[in-house]
C-alpha cells in the first residue's frame, strides 16, 4: 500500500510528464504552421521528405495521445484514491513498477494479459493478403501455406498468378554461360 507521500510524487511525477507531452505536441504542430504557401518550385524529394516527416509526426502525436490518456487515467484513480491497485484485480501494483510507469493501472500479469489479447490473432502476416483474397486471411487456420488441395495460397503465388517479369529466356536451359549473344 502507497504512503499519502508516495502517492503526492507520482502525482506531481505523472503532472510534469503531461506537461512536457503536451509541450512535444504543440511544437511537433508549430513547425508546420509556418510552412511554405507554394509547392510550384519545390524539388519532388522536398514534397517526399515533408509527407514522411508530416506521418512520422503525426504516428508520434498518435502515440503521445495514448499517453495522455493514460495519465489522465491514472490521475483520476489518484483522486478516486484507487491510484496503486489493479483495476481488474484489485491487487497492489508493485512499486518498482510504478516508478518505471507511475501511469500504470494495471498489475503486471493483467498488463500483460491485455497486450497478448490487443496482438492476439496477429501472426506478422503481410497486408496484401488482406486484399489479395480475405476470404481466405479470415480463415488463416492454416500454417503451413496451403489449403484443403494443396494449392499454395501464400501472397507470392497468389501475386505471380498477376503475371512476373520471368521471360523466355528466364526458363530453364536458357542460360548457356559459355554461349555468346
Amino acid at each position: 500500500m502507497l504512503t499519502p507521500e508516495q502517492i503526492e510524487t507520482f502525482k506531481k511525477r505523472l503532472l510534469k510528464e503531461k506537461a512536457k507531452t503536451e509541450g512535444y505536441m504543440e511544437n511537433r504542430e508549430e513547425s508546420y504552421d509556418e510552412g511554405e504557401l507554394s509547392h510550384y518550385d519545390n524539388h519532388p524529394a522536398d514534397s517526399g521528405e515533408e509527407l514522411f516527416l508530416r506521418e512520422r509526426d503525426q504516428a508520434l502525436n498518435e502515440l503521445d495521445e495514448d499517453f495522455l490518456s493514460d495519465v489522465d487515467k491514472a490521475l483520476l484513480a489518484i483522486e478516486k484514491g484507487t491510484y496503486g491497485k489493479c483495476e481488474v484485480c484489485g491487487k497492489d501494483i508493485e512499486l518498482d513498477r510504478l516508478e518505471v510507469v507511475p501511469e500504470a493501472t494495471l498489475c503486471i500479469e493483467h498488463a500483460r494479459e491485455r497486450d497478448e489479447m490487443e496482438h492476439e490473432g496477429d501472426l506478422n502476416r503481410p497486408v496484401e493478403e488482406d486484399v489479395l483474397n480475405p476470404d481466405e486471411t479470415a480463415r488463416r487456420k492454416e500454417l503451413d501455406g496451403t489449403d484443403e488441395v494443396g494449392k499454395k495460397t501464400d501472397a507470392f503465388s497468389q501475386v505471380e498468378d498477376f503475371g512476373s517479369s520471368d521471360t523466355i529466356a528466364d526458363s530453364e536451359g536458357n542460360h548457356d554461360p559459355t554461349r555468346e549473344s
